[in-house]
């Protein structure tokens, strides 16, 4: 689900450094993520506080597989009193009006909210109604309203009856990291993360329900479950199977199911057999991918039939799944900027962050100042043939500029020389370290870059190196890069020559001016980039030609002379 990823509000800003000095003790106690989309929500039963009085109510229980059961979609609220962003979640009004429009007071009646107060402190009937001082901040109330509670369940884990043992079950069983974490749990019992929006988004909220939560009205239903996909990014050889997971959402008993992979123009059919009762999942293997061409591809899955009908229900029946494919490794040396987002291929972004990984000006962000703790992206160069060079060099511009001094961002790069079933740091900064400028609590933009240079000569000889940059957020703040550049290069020489020793080219590398040494008339030269690019031509040449204005990186020259063509290759520093 995806909101706006780029936040300057002041009133963020204020709540977010309120509530670092509030979490330390909890992200050192809990170091785990949240649940990952597609999860199983663990069933619990949870008491609530009386709203009037402050005293719990012990005669019953809020169960939630009794709300799924009844077919409402569950939005938890985890947030804590001593949290300001939790707050300024709350001011948003965004669950408010999401239980007002489609809760069970409301005409839609298929959605049910909870808040639950999750924290080690501020438990107290004095912190959750806003009595308790300025050491809490006020998340209970409805927007607009110092009087009036919100409209729907409050239950203080730390208040009897639920503490302790319930406290400890809710905790582990939904990995509670941060404040505020929310979650909507759909009648299927899948789990999936709900941004925390300060405007109210309750309307995204419902719709994106809507897309993701099946009808639990059919009897003959497969639902194929979003980010549950067993595959990778890459694949060295052009040739394998993608493995699904599948829930039946229908009332039978799901014994039989037809699945339909589309690649290209290639369409197989699989059939699956088994017995799988309602909210059961498993895993479908499907028939081998398989192709030629290398780059990013994609592949679809389709659910055609349940038990010999017709798949009932309309949601999650096509996945589409983006992959990456080198079929054989080409090229030497890579570049990349982020100019414009069309320019990643062939290198790819793996996000793992919900969106906080993105293009922004010109350059790659990996938006820390709202990517939850723990929370990853991945960037991954093209595959590269190092088998005949003797130096590689990569050189990149990044900036970092914490939130605070504990603020601790890591930025990695990996070199894999099996595909990636192996990976070796060769660059690993985090917090202090890493930072190229002074601490700041806006959600600030990159203005200046720092280049950093890494040598991979140690890698030369192997004919497939991949590279990722991989990014992890601790809700610090941003991380920018750009200005990829990957350059190889042969035998160690300042001159190189054809082999009847005629020609001669230099300085190589090369930062301005080209000398050319030949005794016979070049009527032009056409500079390539590592990918087959035309990127300049030369039709009056002399003995020194100007390549000043080309990026770093490597070209190849192809020189029109008397006798042919005479290609050579050089390193612009």
């Amino acid at each position: 689900m995806q909101f706006e990823k780029y936040d300057y509000s002041p009133k963020l800003i204020i709540m977010k450094k309120i509530f670092t000095l509030f979490a330390a003790v909890m992200f050192a106690l809990v170091s785990y993520a949240q649940l990952p989309d597609g999860s199983i929500a663990p069933d619990f039963h949870l008491y609530e506080i009386n709203k009037s009085t402050g005293t719990m109510i012990t005669d019953q229980t809020i169960n939630l597989y009794d709300m799924l059961n009844d077919y409402k979609t569950v939005y938890i609220d985890v947030s804590a009193t001593t949290c300001g962003p939790c707050y300024g979640f709350h001011q948003g009004g965004t669950l408010e009006s999401l239980y007002e429009n489609y809760g069970p007071n409301s005409t839609v009646n298929d959605t049910r909210v909870l808040f639950v107060e999750g924290a080690t402190t501020g438990n107290s009937w004095a912190a959750i109604n806003g009595s308790a001082g300025d050491d809490y901040w006020d998340c209970t109330h409805v927007y607009g309203s110092t009087t009036q509670l919100v409209p729907y369940p409050v239950i203080p884990l730390r208040l009897s009856p639920n503490y302790s043992s319930n406290y400890n079950s809710f905790h582990n069983g939904y990995n509670i990291s941060y404040f505020p974490t929310i979650y909507m749990i759909c009648p299927n019992r899948m789990v999936f993360n709900m941004e925390n929006s300060y405007s109210d988004a309750s309307t995204e909220y419902h719709d994106y329900s809507l897309s993701v939560c099946p009808e639990i009205n059919h009897q003959n239903d497969a639902y194929i479950v979003p980010g549950q996909y067993s595959g990778g990014a890459y694949y060295c050889e052009y040739s394998f199977t993608p493995v699904i997971t599948v829930q039946n959402v229908g009332s039978a008993n799901m014994t039989s199911a037809t699945f339909r992979l589309t690649h290209g123009t290639d369409v197989q059919d699989i059939p699956w057999t088994g017995n799988l009762a309602q909210y059961a999942t498993t895993q479908v293997t499907l028939a081998p991918v398989t192709g030629t061409e290398s780059g990013t591809q994609t592949f679809q899955v389709e659910v055609l039939n349940v038990n010999g009908v017709a798949d009932e229900g309309s949601v999650r029946n096509i996945h589409t799944e983006t992959y990456n494919a080198q079929v054989s490794s080409q090229v030497s040396s890579a570049a990349q900027n982020f100019a414009n987002a069309s320019s990643l291929d062939p290198w790819m972004l793996v996000d793992h962050s919900d969106g906080y990984c993105f293009i922004h000006q010109g350059a790659l962000v990996f938006n820390a100042y709202s990517a939850s703790n723990g929370m990853t992206a991945e960037l991954y160069s093209p595959m590269l043939n190092l088998s005949e060079t003797d130096s590689t060099t990569l050189v990149f511009d990044y900036c970092y500029r914490r939130y605070n001094d504990n603020s601790n961002e890591r930025m990695q790069v990996l070199v894999s020389s099996d595909c990636g079933a192996t990976w070796t740091p060769v660059f690993n900064k985090a917090g202090s370290a890493l930072a190229t400028m002074s601490n700041t609590t806006s959600n600030y933009v990159a203005s200046t870059y720092q280049t950093e240079t890494v040598d991979l000569s140690s890698f030369s000889g192997n004919d497939r190196i991949l590279l990722k940059f991989l990014f992890t957020s601790n809700y610090g703040n941003n991380i920018w890069l750009d200005n990829i550049n990957i350059t190889s290069t042969s035998a160690p020489s300042s001159i190189e020559r054809v082999e009847n020793g005629e020609l001669a080219i230099f300085p190589n590398p090369v930062k301005d001016v080209l000398t050319i040494n030949y005794d016979k008339a070049i009527s032009q030269i056409d500079v390539y980039d590592v990918y087959g690019k035309l990127v300049k031509t030369f039709t009056t040449v002399g003995s020194t030609i100007n390549v000043s204005d080309l990026s770093s990186g490597v070209y190849m020259l192809n020189m029109q002379t008397e006798e042919g063509i005479v290609v050579k290759k050089i390193v612009k520093e």
